[in-house]
């Protein structure tokens, strides 16, 4: 006829309407909607900040006498700042009557979704940055004096396109590892802002979870 505590917690922790334990379903609402808020902050001064970047880039660049290359890089960052509105609009059409636990699940699908989403955009913008620069530098004088001192030194050594084949080859396998570890670049770009947001969401599900079992 009695039921244990743990029973009466995991009741009342289910059932958002049950009146047994409702200070531990308010617990755990306000815990949710505070790690989901804290990051969605976060993540609009993200945008925010790329945004910025991205003027100081075309400015900076521009008055050095890169426009090309400030155009092309404020443009591509000016991308991830649309994309990231877009995401963070459909973040708020997500639906928010639904229970603490089930809200907190669809972010966390929500947000796995935009990493993996992200990990394959940068697989293109890691490598497409490092060759604008490349590029940029290839025509500069110092890059045209260090390619002829290298045809020079070594007049044996192919060329293509008036490039030396083994700078081609050089900058291209470069190209690759940046798109190959794209994944593990931009997880070491998000740690410093997003590591402990990330960690406290991840504890407050596995609480819920255990509350459930």
């Amino acid at each position: 006829m009695t039921k244990s505590i743990e029973t009466i917690w995991q009741q009342g922790f289910i059932d958002d309407k049950a009146l047994i334990a409702p200070k531990i379903n308010d617990l755990y609402n306000q815990k949710s909607q505070n790690i989901v808020d804290k990051l969605k902050r976060t993540f609009r001064w993200n945008i925010i900040a790329i945004a910025i970047g991205a003027f100081a880039v075309l400015v900076i660049l521009s008055a050095f006498g890169m426009p090309a290359l400030a155009l092309f890089i404020a443009s591509m960052l000016l991308a991830l700042v649309w994309l990231g509105k877009k995401q963070l609009a459909e973040l708020e059409r997500m639906d928010k009557n639904t229970s603490s636990y089930q809200y907190i699940k669809s972010f966390d699908a929500w947000l796995k979704g935009l990493i993996q989403q992200y990990t394959k955009i940068y697989q293109f913008v890691y490598p497409a940055f490092f060759l604008a620069c490349i590029a940029q530098l290839g025509f500069s004088n110092i890059g045209l004096s260090i390619i002829a001192g290298f045809q020079i030194d070594f007049p044996n050594v192919p060329v293509l396109f008036g490039v030396p084949i083994i700078f081609t080859g050089a900058v291209m396998f470069i190209a690759f590892l940046l798109s190959y570890f794209a994944g593990a670049i931009y997880q070491l770009d998000m740690k410093p802002i997003y590591v402990r947001e990330f960690k406290k969401l991840e504890e407050i599900i596995a609480d819920m979870e255990a509350l459930r079992v």
